[in-house]
């Protein structure tokens, strides 16, 4: 019978012996029970005590209670510790001495443990990676000297020089030095400001004053202080990034010398996460291109100047003396001036544009991207949003233009361009924007961001609660992905797909229209089991199980980490699937069930079908990893688009002149596009100081003549990527 606590029970033995060779030799002799549920149970809930003894600093607890953990239930001890992320140096001040002398003390006498050797392999990068937490943590120091000798003007200050970035359409040097600031991007840099004001609100309240000031000199002789601190923000985000990728994805830490470097454990891995994010911009960009050519309304930006152009918008702001300089926003919060520009359903440019964005992930048609969020608001509330915030910000930027002095120009954009609305001046403005209260409420709450809580990010939550008012910065919120970033912040991706997936139902009547019989979303019982089905298929003599997993293109390793964890259930799901449907007769009691002529036995193919494209072109436990949109083109149509001279020509990639089941099993397998695009990935570091240190991510770049080379030889002419 297992006792209240074996974990308890084993930490206290340890401890008891004093050093660490005496725990290793207790450990020798020690029983190794059973692993039950009672026992998996109590070594999980024992991540919380080596959480508090890692926080409070007691190595002598915290590695006696690792050991423990790790002795009677090692691979679920290790796992509910990546889970948890309880041994990140970032969690505990940085302090990252204690977390690699456990990780040591373990793989010292890793023997006396029954690890698998992915965990082994945690444990060695969790070692590596904490020999410059050190650095990490003298980076963080840096910041906070930094936010502490100008506690009244940095956050102003940090913010309206990101916001200003955003309305310039900052366009970042990759090449540059990780020490040089014209490295990073304008969302790098908007981490960076969240980051800050995280430092800044665990130093200090965020209140009334903490936005009151400005550095006017932030343009001129301290603009290398502002800069310093927003790269090194930056560069200490890059430390959390490594750390939250060996926690949550199949990712290693190797350290030579000075150096650590995070790679892939499965080089195809990171290859189909690269190919997925270049995918996903193409995508965007030819979106972005047909929308230049279409006869689209005004863009905001075009509508002020325009106004400014003609005259119209000579009133709208003005300049005040007190208590500062600035220019003053006068635009009267009345229904007939909101109704005109921002309650109306008509789509500006932006907002087609914002729509299309949402399109590259979506299965619908144009208009089913205007959608339910929550009960009382949709995608359209949320656009009208940022339409009034983006006029906002575009009035000030072109008022601004107009000046010719440049320093005074400067001091006003410093003064002016950082927005702070009351509660009640804010709930008035959204509901005459979203016509009623309760909808007004609701969509500050969506939007709001507390700088006490835990995830700071203004492009997520781009209202800051500074007690009684918000403080906004405009264009952040005009440009961000704010329908996307609203669902995401919220946890409402459920309520926005709606009770009919689009992407099954899109991916079940491509395969209708290529002569599958088909089913989505059923629940059968063969073998004694019950398993849901997202989609099954069958033509000829193949047998296809599709798991689906819709989710938003990632924009950060934690939202990565998160459609892995999807991934790594449709796995888990069809590799009970694929065992089961195996047996020639589970197949004819699901054909009986589908009420589907009898058929000779068929050859099972699985895949996972994801909405984004990152992780496509992967595998796991030889299930592929397909997009739903490339899927699609495979059934309905097998062409891409081919450039011959000026003009485009369309290839067949399909067998013969018409569809074949084969077309699809080649796809499922390790003939498909896919495999020809990972192959043509070359590899590429990218290096980050720290301190005395670096941080090195090892990843991959497209060879475009690589690629063009791969598909020339299987296809004929050079093809470039087409939409969808």
């Amino acid at each position: 019978m297992i006792k209240a606590s074996l974990v308890s029970d084993l930490v206290s033995r340890l401890l008891s012996v004093k050093t660490q060779a005496s725990m290793v030799s207790l450990l020798r002799n020690e029983e190794r029970h059973p692993v039950t549920k009672a026992l998996s149970a109590d070594v999980k809930a024992h991540v919380s005590v080596l959480n508090k003894h890692l926080a409070e600093n007691r190595p002598s607890e915290a590695i006696a209670t690792a050991m423990a953990m790790i002795f009677l239930d090692p691979d679920h001890a290790i796992s509910c510790m990546r889970r948890n992320g309880v041994l990140r140096a970032s969690r505990y001040e940085y302090r990252g001495s204690l977390i690699g002398r456990i990780a040591k003390a373990v793989l010292g006498v890793r023997d006396v443990f029954a690890m698998s050797p992915d965990r082994i392999v945690y444990l060695e990068s969790v070692e590596a990676l904490s020999r410059i937490a050190g650095n990490a943590l003298t980076l963080k120091n840096e910041i906070e000297a930094t936010v502490r000798a100008r506690r009244s003007v940095v956050l102003k200050t940090v913010f309206v020089k990101v916001n200003s970035l955003f309305y310039q359409g900052w366009f970042n040097d990759h090449e540059a030095s990780s020490l040089d600031g014209r490295r990073y991007s304008s969302e790098e840099y908007a981490e960076a400001a969240s980051f800050v004001l995280h430092i800044y609100a665990s130093m200090f309240p965020v209140d009334g004053m903490s936005f009151a000031h400005v550095d006017t000199d932030a343009a001129g002789k301290n603009a290398l202080v502002y800069e310093r601190l927003l790269v090194a923000a930056i560069r200490l985000a890059k430390f959390r990034e490594a750390e939250q990728l060996i926690d949550g994805l199949p990712y290693r830490a190797d350290r030579e010398g000075g150096e650590v470097t995070i790679s892939s454990m499965d080089p195809d891995v990171e290859r189909a996460v690269r190919l997925g994010f270049i995918q996903q911009r193409t995508q965007a960009l030819i979106r972005q291109f047909h929308l230049q050519e279409a006869d689209k309304p005004i863009s905001i930006r075009t509508l002020i100047d325009t106004g400014f152009d003609r005259g119209s918008f000579d009133n709208l702001l003005e300049i005040k003396d007190h208590p500062i300089r600035r220019l003053v926003l006068l635009m009267p919060a009345i229904p007939v001036v909101f109704n005109a520009w921002f309650a109306n359903d008509e789509l500006f440019r932006d907002e087609i544009q914002m729509l299309m964005e949402l399109d590259v992930d979506y299965f619908g048609t144009f208009d089913d991207l205007v959608f339910p969020i929550t009960d009382r608001i949709s995608s359209l509330d949320v656009l009208k949003v940022q339409r009034y915030f983006n006029f906002i910000s575009c009035a000030y930027q072109r008022r601004l233009a107009d000046i010719q002095d440049p320093v005074e120009r400067e001091e006003l954009t410093l003064t002016s361009t950082l927005l702070a609305i009351s509660h009640d001046a804010m709930v008035e403005h959204m509901q005459l924007i979203l016509g009623n209260e309760d909808k007004a409420r609701e969509v500050i709450e969506l939007l709001k961001m507390v700088p006490g809580d835990g995830h700071l990010d203004l492009q997520y939550r781009p209202f800051v609660d500074a007690g009684g008012y918000y403080v906004i910065a405009p264009h952040v919120v005009a440009v961000s992905n704010l329908v996307r970033n609203t669902i995401v912040a919220n946890g409402l991706r459920s309520a926005a797909i709606g009770s009919k997936d689009l992407m099954v139902h899109s991916v079940t009547e491509a395969l209708r229209s290529a002569g599958f019989e088909v089913e989505s979303d059923l629940t059968v019982k063969v073998a004694g089991q019950s398993p849901e089905l997202d989609i099954v298929a069958r033509r000829d003599d193949a047998l296809i199980l599709l798991e689906c997993k819709n989710a938003y293109h990632p924009v950060s390793v934690h939202e990565t980490r998160n459609s892995w964890e999807h991934i790594r259930k449709a796995r888990k799901q069809l590799d009970i699937r694929r065992d089961i449907f195996a047996d020639p007769a589970n197949q004819s009691k699901l054909f009986k069930r589908l009420g589907w002529k009898a058929n000779s036995e068929c050859v099972v193919h699985t895949g996972i079908v994801i909405a984004n494209r990152v992780f496509h072109g992967a595998s796991l436990n030889g299930h592929p990893i397909r997009q739903a949109h490339e899927l699609i083109n495979v059934l309905t149509s097998g062409r891409i688009v081919a450039r011959k001279g000026p003009e485009e020509e369309s290839l067949s990639f399909w067998l013969g002149s018409d569809f074949q089941t084969a077309d699809l099993t080649d796809y499922l397998g390790n003939k498909s596009i896919a495999s020809d695009q990972l192959a043509a990935l070359d590899t590429r570091s990218w290096r980050y100081s720290i301190g005395s240190r670096d941080l090195i991510f090892s990843s991959y770049i497209l060879d475009m003549f690589k690629l063009d080379k791969e598909l020339r030889e299987r296809h004929g002419p050079p093809v470039r990527e087409a939409r969808r």
